[in-house]
Parts: structure tokens; sequence; C-alpha cells
């Protein structure tokens, strides 16, 4: 089961870097855009917290949901707690990701953050310049809502993400893979008071097991 469970939240990360090398011509990003002054808006503060739902959609109908909670705070460093259907945490001082799994009573390193930083984090904590966002599509939806296909990054280190804005703000960031399947990542009631550093410092319980280097 452990492995199960990592492999299916690690999506997260696995989906949100992925190249799709769609042939669509690419425009850049209007900075008066609302897209435009919700990125803005992230790189003005130093962070913030807020809850979040994770929808998992498979090409063949199925799908997986979760939720929990989010505090990123720059530079690199962020708190991912799954709360539902089980609790994991992911969370990085900017120096590493460590994984914690209560129910298995283990915790584990990953690896540097130089191997693993996801486009969605590099989003969220305001990394990402607007001359490295280019325009593939938009959609108007309802209620005020639109949807961005963007690529982000240059040449082949560049990725293509789905961004949902609404009233100039960020609420979701979706990745499709070759296979037409989706991730979903819904950001809700966010507070953009800088969390505190302490939380992003990792200790593991005592009796918990520990797995890999440097804990």
């Amino acid at each position: 089961m452990k492995y199960v469970k990592v492999s299916l939240t690690l999506m997260l990360f696995a989906l949100l870097g992925q190249h799709l090398a769609m042939a669509k011509e690419a425009s850049p990003i209007d900075k008066s855009s609302d897209l435009a002054v919700a990125l803005n808006t992230l790189t003005k503060v130093s962070g913030f917290s807020c809850l979040f739902t994770q929808e998992i959609s498979y090409a063949d109908g199925g799908g997986r949901k979760y939720a929990g909670e989010l505090a990123v705070l720059r530079p690199g460093k962020f708190r991912w707690k799954y709360t539902q259907p089980y609790e994991q945490l992911y969370v990085s001082n900017g120096q590493g990701i460590w994984l914690y799994e209560p129910d298995l009573m283990q915790v584990q390193k990953l690896q540097d953050l130089g191997e693993v930083d996801p486009v969605v984090i590099q989003l969220l904590d305001g990394r990402v310049s607007l001359d490295d966002v280019w325009i593939l599509d938009k959609e108007a939806l309802e209620d005020d809502e639109s949807s961005w296909f963007v690529r982000v990054g240059q040449a082949e280190n560049s990725v293509e993400i789905w961004l949902g804005v609404k009233n100039k703000a960020l609420v979701w960031v979706e990745s499709r893979d070759v296979l037409h399947n989706r991730n979903r990542l819904v950001l809700q009631a966010m507070s953009k008071k800088a969390p505190k550093a302490s939380i992003f410092e990792f200790v593991a319980p005592e009796g918990v097991d520990v797995i890999g280097d440097g804990l």
C-alpha cells in the first residue's frame, strides 16, 4: 500500500512538469491581462496559505480526489499536507523535500530541490517571470472565470499547463498528459499573510522510521 499511495500523490509533481510538445503557436502574455495580474500578485507577497482540493481524472473515466492544506513561503519553502482520503505531508525548507506518512509511521527524504522543483511550486511562490509565460489558448468560462493554456519556460525546458483565473486571482492549475489524464489543483480560502518559517522545518516524531540521509 505504501508505494501505491506515494505514487498517486506524487502525480502532482510528475504531471505538473511535463512538456507535451503540442504544435500550437504561442504568443507573449499581455501584461495587462487578468492572468498577468494574477501571476504578478504572487510575486508581490512573501508567502500565503490556503486550502486545496485535487482531482486526478483518468481517460478511462476513473479518478481520485484529494483535499488538504498548502502553505508557501518565498524562496522555495512549501508545506503540502493531504488530509483526505488519508494523511500525507510533503514539506521543504528550501533544501530538500520530506514525505511523512503518519499511518505508516514513516518519514522519507525524497530528492534535492534542484532535481524536484515542479512548475506549480515555481508559479505559486512567484518565481515565474511573465517573460517566460506564453499563451497558447484562452477560453472564457462561466461566472467571469477564464481558462488559459500556457507554456512556461523556454525551449526544451518548457512545460504546458492550464491555469484558471477568477477576479484576477489564480484559482486552479491543471496538467494533462499525452494519454489525456488530467490533474487539477484548486486553491481555496487563500490568506496572503506569510506563514511562519518554523512550519517548514521537519523533525521526525519519536518512534517514526526514517528513510534517507540528512534527516
